[in-house]
């Protein structure tokens, strides 16, 4: 079994990884790569549509959510919605201008996957992907979530 060293050293290898693979886009836009990741997120996860999500989901602090989707918003990429039933929320949506972003964020994120998982069976992906996710929940428990 990896210890936990070796477990976080290649969990920050991915995220090294997973931030080069989007640096082309982020270059090319000029844009930060919270603010893709928030466009990508919100893409990515219908129904999942408020800054809190957003925090809670890319385990992000508030302060630097808010940030970029204000940015986001006045440069017309995200549009604010109030939540039916909840005056204190603001659904977010991204627009029309940040389609081509969004289309070429997860065409990386889908080459990156392809190239972690080379070599690799769909049967081992599947079980690589369970066995994350039953450590994703113990660590959630283990934080008291």
């Amino acid at each position: 079994m990896k210890t936990a060293s070796q477990l976080y050293a290649a969990l920050r290898r991915f995220q090294d990884a997973y931030a080069a693979a989007l640096r082309p886009l982020c270059e090319r836009t000029g844009m930060a790569q919270g603010a893709v990741d928030i466009l990508l997120f919100l893409a990515n996860n219908p129904g999942l549509d408020t800054a809190r999500d957003i925090c809670l989901y890319r385990r992000l602090k508030p302060g630097i959510v808010s940030l970029h989707v204000e940015s986001l918003a006045r440069e017309g990429y995200l549009e604010r919605r109030p939540v039916p039933g909840d005056r204190r929320k603001c659904g977010l949506r991204c627009t029309e201008l940040a389609q081509p972003i969004i289309r070429e964020g997860q065409a990386l994120q889908q080459s990156f996957m392809q190239q972690i998982a080379a070599g690799m069976t769909e049967a081992d992906l599947e079980v690589c992907l369970r066995c994350i996710r039953t450590m994703e929940a113990n660590l959630a428990r283990m934080a008291g979530e």
